[in-house]
């Protein structure tokens, strides 16, 4: 399993002790109940790839105990249609759980393909994974 399958240690986060595993794919940590997910590939491209960072995904979000998930793209440069598709079935596995889910850290040029499928309308997009969080704690 993607993510599951890297090494689990502790970890500070802005003065805040959190879990952290990480692989090739994402590392994870948690932030004050938040589950955040940073993409480590700066090409989401490969349909190979994509599958298994959706499947580790899937498996992680059916796992967690938590219900608040961010996204963070910020080492991500280019991203393909499928992953797109790819988040809107892990928005929907979200939603199944009750939960929600945050994106952060959109480059402007993928910002630039959210806006014309207008995927900026179906999530809350964030400058990066520190607003989102907060955003998450002061509930907006």
């Amino acid at each position: 399993m993607a993510g599951a399958a890297g090494r689990t240690g502790r970890g500070v986060s802005q003065g805040k002790v959190c879990d952290m595993s990480t692989d090739a794919l994402y590392a994870t940590k948690r932030v004050n109940g938040i589950l955040v997910v940073i993409f480590r590939q700066s090409q989401m491209l490969n349909a190979v790839v994509i599958e298994q960072v959706s499947a580790g995904l899937k498996e992680l979000i059916d796992a967690a105990d938590e219900e608040k998930f961010v996204v963070d793209f910020s080492q991500v440069n280019y991203l393909s249609s499928s992953a797109l598709g790819m988040l809107i079935g892990l928005q929907r596995r979200v939603m199944q759980k009750k939960g929600q889910i945050k994106l952060s850290g959109i480059k402007p040029e993928i910002m630039e393909v959210f806006r014309i499928t207008k995927l900026d309308t179906v999530f809350d997009i964030y400058k990066d994974a520190a607003a989102a969080v907060e955003a998450f704690r002061s509930n907006q």
